[in-house]
């Protein structure tokens, strides 16, 4: 086993805080508990937002709003429809009213969690999200949104 530096552990520290501050977020805004789901049996918006995400810090194409840059770890929100430009919640929660359904295109016109239209997975530290307008919502999936935590 390698052995840790003080810095290793100072930053493995912030992540892991980082991430419980996510899920608070997100059970403060009225998700609840989340349920724990393995990645590889998460949806496939899920699957392919994350692997989208990855391949885009792999070729360094990936973009960060400001308020990522300053300061340390902290909660990362992935919209679906944009998965190579992480945002901070505070962003994510401006751009929501604007935000694209990622089943036709069209604005989806969600103003708060509390319609139902939107799907959550909680990774380590990333927040991924995906928002459906309501025609496409009532199509396909009419259940609540989903909260998934990475297992």
């Amino acid at each position: 086993m390698k052995d840790r530096t003080p810095r290793d552990i100072a930053v493995d520290d912030q992540l892991r805080a980082a991430g419980a501050e996510g899920a608070q977020w997100l059970a403060d805004s009225g998700w609840g508990p989340p349920v724990k789901v393995p990645v590889q049996q998460a949806a496939g918006w899920l699957q392919e937002t994350r692997s989208r995400m990855l391949a885009s810090q792999e070729d360094e194409s990936c973009t960060w709003c400001d308020h990522l840059i300053h300061g340390g770890p902290q909660p990362v929100v992935v919209h679906a429809e944009h998965p190579t430009h992480l945002v901070c919640r505070a962003c994510s929660i401006t751009a929501r009213p604007n935000r694209a359904c990622l089943d036709c295109g069209k604005p989806a016109g969600s103003k708060s969690p509390a319609d139902g239209r939107e799907d959550v997975f909680m990774g380590p530290v990333a927040i991924y999200t995906r928002l459906r307008c309501a025609p496409c919502h009532a199509r396909g999936n009419p259940r609540r949104g989903t909260f998934g935590q990475g297992g």
